[in-house]
């Protein structure tokens, strides 16, 4: 194991080789490769060492030089001491070079890490971009990303536009925090692709809460009507950003398998998913503001539509909530919702009407599926349990069809009392087992992993690409 000493030592000659080939990398491509791969095993805490940003050298300088006017002999040597501390400082400040030729000499180092995530898909455009020596222009290496996202089924087949790091901003992030992030979470030998993937993600969400919330502030509890109105404005203008950012990629050969009543009689089902960042991004909002003039508290109120979070994934995985089963052993979300959630006793008609609402919308999906079989066979095992659920609501018509017709209007509202829907509660009505196979059944149809091959592992490009794409993205808007 090294020690704190060795690998302080090792730091420096890193320094050092990066301001030696810091002026002349662009001829000496293989200076930056060797480079790069003595990168490789750096913690991300090293790499902040050698590619500080200008507040860390401040804050280096403050630290070290606030030692030396401790252990001063004197008022004066402490006075001298402090004027050099001044100086440096705004030294600092006012000469930016160095950092920029960093963020340089990084974008360079960025080509061979998109080389090293997407050599197969990518080989012969990277050999090009060596041979004709562009190879460490932001404006090629966009080029190159765009090619190679068209070809792995991005939504949007030029997501790259501007990725010079020179421009990225720095209002709640270090101008180069997300890039370190990206170059230690996904070229570290040690990390496991999983393990990487779940690093980034975690950044990337605190990226998304900081740079671009969404929901609106639930605590303050003295907004004027005006401020209220504003802060709604702005969450929802935000909430648009972020669906138009978070446009995702396909898995189009996402494999699940489904049994009806009979675990033997499995049937494999493939079919594409999106697949995006956030849940947050496809989110139904109801917000206003709660002005109660009998109390002292004015403050916004916000509600999520659960149904349309549900109704989204059954055409999407997102990126995080596969993050959350990851690392808690966890559930989807939507299944979360139907059959985790803890809901007390004033939210259970929302409940029963969350689960009917949530059946139905699944029975829209099903309709659409063109393979004719698979559509009957998940048919069948939907009604069985509509069927069973509804059982007590004494609808005239017989004939399953006719009772999704009775029970749903034309745009899919609930047509049913708050008292009947009391009588829906699948716990009173599905036995043990039966309850298990429901929500193995709703699982599947929200997208569950459920076959041996690991989400991330599978799509590990993709995935990989599309979280340096959203976290450049967001560093960009972070002003």
């Amino acid at each position: 194991m090294e020690t704190r000493s060795s690998i302080d030592n090792n730091i420096e000659i890193l320094i050092e080789k990066k301001n030696k080939i810091r002026d002349s990398f662009k001829e000496n491509p293989d200076e930056v490769l060797d480079f790069y791969n003595s990168l490789k095993s750096l913690d991300l805490i090293s790499l902040k060492k050698i590619f500080p940003s200008p507040r860390a050298v401040i804050e280096q300088e403050i630290f070290d030089t606030t030692s030396e006017i401790i252990s001063a002999d004197s008022m004066e040597d402490c006075a001298k001491v402090s004027i050099a501390l001044f100086r440096s400082k705004n030294t600092e400040k006012s000469n930016p070079e160095l950092f920029e030729k960093d963020l340089l000499l990084l974008q360079a180092l960025f080509f061979y890490l998109l080389r090293d995530i997407c050599n197969k898909e990518g080989k012969a455009l990277f050999d090009s971009a060596l041979q004709d020596g562009s190879w460490f222009t932001a404006k090629k290496q966009a080029e190159l990303l765009n090619a190679i996202c068209s070809k792995l089924d991005f939504s949007n087949k030029a997501p790259f536009s501007d990725i010079d790091f020179r421009n990225l901003n720095e209002k709640h992030f270090e101008k180069n925090e997300s890039i370190l992030r990206f170059f230690y979470n996904f070229m570290h030998p040690l990390l496991y692709t999983k393990e990487g993937i779940v690093n980034e993600l975690n950044f990337v969400r605190e990226q998304q809460k900081l740079i671009l919330p969404v929901i609106p502030n639930l605590r303050k509890t003295n907004y004027k009507n005006a401020d209220a109105w504003l802060e709604i404005d702005q969450k929802e203008e935000n909430l648009k950003l972020l669906n138009q950012l978070d446009s995702g990629f396909y898995d189009s050969s996402y494999s699940q398998s489904f049994f009806s009543f009979d675990e033997k009689y499995k049937k494999s089902f493939i079919r594409p998913v999106m697949c995006r960042c956030f849940v947050e991004s496809l989110l139904e909002w109801d917000c206003k503001p709660d002005f109660d003039n009998h109390s002292w508290k004015r403050k916004i109120v916000a509600k999520k539509s659960d149904r349309a979070a549900n109704r989204s994934a059954l055409e999407n995985k997102f990126l995080y909530s596969e993050r959350n089963i990851v690392t808690h052993n966890g559930e989807n979300f939507a299944v979360y919702n139907l059959f985790g959630k803890d809901y007390n006793k004033y939210e259970m008609k929302y409940w029963e009407e969350l689960v009917l609402t949530s059946m139905f919308d699944a029975y829209q999906y099903i309709l659409e599926i063109k393979e004719a079989d698979v559509k009957e066979k998940l048919k069948t095992i939907l009604n069985h349990y509509f069927v069973k659920i509804t059982q007590k609501l004494n609808l005239p018509s017989v004939h399953v069809e006719e009772r999704w017709n009775e029970l749903f209007g034309y745009n899919g509202e609930l047509n049913l009392e708050g008292d009947d829907l009391i009588k829906t509660n699948i716990y009173n009505l599905l036995n043990e087992d039966e309850i298990t196979h429901f929500k193995r059944f709703m699982g599947f149809m929200y997208c569950s992993e459920n076959d041996k091959s690991d989400f991330f592992e599978r799509n590990r490009c993709r995935i990989q690409l599309y979280l340096i794409y959203i976290s450049l993205s967001l560093s960009m808007m972070d002003k």
